[in-house]
């Protein structure tokens, strides 16, 4: 992870997201445009200090920037955890004295995008093209920043890039329609995810209704509230759990068929651009197939607004009913999904780091006054089935060990 490496991927992942726009697929050109931005912004910093792009707390970078990663103890390079996209783009709008072309509240959303990997597939064409936008611009002035030349950094793109217009006008890419996209194939999954969760989530609720009806007659009223939400509860997640895994075996034999998966174990290289791209494609897809499982509740919330939904999902997320992973002692480790926004599963070397507030504050932000729950090797979302199972998906999903943003824990 060096200027070059960053810079050449954030050449081939902006490339790639306008292949994606070109050929119409919003939600692929939002994810790569992201990836991109961060790898050109972590160049910049690179540029001044590799060291500015080490996570507070992460000792394994600092030893491999300094040149004494083959020492004994350091840990490999793929372990090393750098920060993520808006402190990247803070950092750098420091370096450019600015010439920023955005401020952090414009930014903001395109970085939301990156960590969010598919949300902007549920978003209108003209917030998809601001985010786009938005994010091309920022990569343009780091380019400009870092005096790369415009024609290897773009390629055919050179003279359009700026116009997304122009970008969709252009013809399609050779060879294109020899076998349908990936992206349209998993746009199409998305749907019919949404489509069929719709339906066994409408089934569930009646299902379990009809349920804790039985024998009422002979049930106090207290007994027969506690039976029905009983009921209820488990009819709800169950066909969550049918829905989501569903979507995720659909997920894994589309990528499987496409060659993505499975990536390369043990990973060939950290810097590999393939590994990096096949890893990307990988979590957009499974979260964009997951996504629809929770696009299908909501539309169950929205059609059937008799049904008690919003009283299940409250009664199942204020009790931590699908919060099951465990670091020590009996604290529960999660963190938000990408797809669903649920409180989803971390799993791996899960140390807890303790904060240090209450060396000078009377009071602790951190969750159990923690700041850090160690190594997340992967991840699995309880409600919507997303699972991304090695240190690539979890990282390119975003999902972080910290409580905080490291600025805020020291």
């Amino acid at each position: 992870m060096n200027e070059q490496t960053f810079t050449e991927m954030a050449s081939r992942f902006l490339r790639a997201s306008l292949d994606s726009w070109r050929q119409e697929n919003h939600a692929f050109a939002v994810l790569h445009a992201g990836v991109g931005c961060e790898h050109i912004l972590k160049a910049l910093l690179c540029r001044h200090n590799p060291l500015l792009i080490a996570e507070k707390g992460d000792q394994s970078f600092r030893f491999h920037s300094l040149g004494h990663g083959d020492a004994n103890g350091v840990k490999p390079l793929s372990e090393a955890r750098t920060i993520g996209i808006l402190e990247a783009f803070k950092t750098a709008a420091v370096f450019m004295h600015g010439r920023m072309p955005v401020d952090e509240r414009t930014f903001r959303p395109f970085a939301d995008s990156r960590n969010g990997v598919a949300h902007s597939a549920y978003l209108d064409d003209m917030a998809v093209r601001k985010v786009v936008e938005t994010g091309v611009q920022v990569v343009e002035s780091v380019r400009a920043e870092l005096g790369l030349d415009p024609a290897d950094f773009w390629g055919e793109y050179t003279s359009v890039f700026a116009d997304l217009s122009q970008v969709a006008s252009m013809p399609a890419p050779a060879g294109s329609a020899d076998r349908p996209l990936l992206e349209t194939l998993a746009e199409q999954l998305a749907l019919a995810t949404r489509e069929r969760a719709r339906s066994a989530i409408s089934v569930a609720l009646s299902t379990g209704l009809e349920a804790a009806s039985w024998d009422q007659v002979t049930m106090s009223r207290e007994l027969q509230g506690d039976i029905t939400r009983t009921a209820l509860d488990a009819a709800v997640v169950t066909a969550l759990r049918i829905e989501g895994a569903q979507a995720g075996q659909a997920a894994d034999k589309l990528l499987a068929e496409y060659g993505v998966l499975p990536l390369p174990a043990p990973l060939a290289s950290h810097d590999d651009p393939d590994v990096m791209q096949w890893s990307h494609t990988a979590v957009t897809v499974k979260v964009m197939i997951a996504s629809g499982v929770i696009a299908g509740l909501v539309d169950v919330q929205h059609r059937d607004r008799d049904m008690p939904l919003v009283a299940i999902l409250n009664h199942l997320d204020q009790r931590g009913c699908l919060v099951s992973s465990r670091a020590s002692g009996d604290h529960l480790w999660w963190r938000e999904c990408p797809a669903c926004g649920y409180a989803g599963n971390v799993y791996g070397d899960l140390n807890p780091v303790p904060c240090r507030c209450s060396e000078w504050e009377l009071s602790c932000i951190h969750p159990d006054g923690v700041v850090d729950v160690g190594t997340v090797e992967s991840f699995s979302c309880p409600f919507c089935g997303l699972s991304l199972s090695n240190r690539e998906e979890v990282a390119t999903a975003g999902i972080e060990s910290r409580t905080e943003a490291p600025e805020e824990d020291w």
